[in-house]
């Protein structure tokens, strides 16, 4: 007796290399989005850390700068208004080391010790910050804009600092005189200057005059 054969249909040779082209065509889609989603991923995060350090110094600047003119002899100054002498009124300066933009250097001072004298010696109670070939360069020792031997407080080989500026106003509300300086700092990355970031803050000097 005759068995009759099975026919069992399957795939042919082109069926198969057309199967196979289109699942590596879909891996390498895959893989190119996960690279730029990776890619992505790591721009945002050096942006981000680019923003926060910036955020940071500004920071830094702005509580520091908001001391500006402050001493601790508070008493002795409502006693005898007309004859107490503050040392650290109009302490704030603006000017600028050699080559760089006007008003990227500021130095100001206040009563750190609270003791009520402009200290020079041990505690230097000038302060200062200024910008300096694409840094932000804290003052030491109370040394001028023009000098050298200040102490960065930016690192150069990472941000490129292209802006900072101070832009100090007057503002007079019933009879009372406000001087608020606004900071505004521009940077952006040295291995990649397409990632950039700039903020500005207004500081109000209170204890200025």
């Amino acid at each position: 007796m005759l068995k009759q054969r099975s026919i069992q249909n399957g795939s042919s040779l082109v069926e198969l290399m057309i199967s196979i082209a289109l699942g590596f065509a879909s891996m390498t889609a895959m893989s190119s989005l996960v690279g730029h989603g990776i890619a992505l991923n790591s721009q945002l995060m050096i942006k981000s850390r680019l923003n926060a350090e910036i955020n940071a110094v500004l920071a830094v600047l702005g509580q520091d700068l908001a001391r500006a003119g402050y001493q601790a002899l508070t008493k002795e100054l409502l006693e005898d208004p007309i004859n107490f002498s503050n040392p650290f009124h109009h302490s704030v300066r603006f000017k600028h080391y050699d080559k760089e933009p006007a008003n990227s250097c500021i130095t100001f001072a206040y009563d750190r010790n609270k003791n009520g004298k402009l200290d020079v010696v041990n505690t230097n109670e000038n302060y200062g910050y200024r910008l300096r070939d694409n840094a932000i360069e804290m003052r030491i020792d109370g040394l001028g804009c023009d000098k050298a031997g200040w102490q960065d407080l930016t690192d150069p080989s990472l941000i490129k600092i292209n802006t900072l500026s101070f832009v100090s106003q007057k503002l007079n509300t019933q009879y009372i005189e406000q001087n608020r300086v606004t900071i505004k700092i521009a940077a952006e990355l040295v291995n990649d200057p397409d990632i950039s970031y700039s903020a500005d803050i207004i500081v109000s000097i209170k204890n200025y005059d």
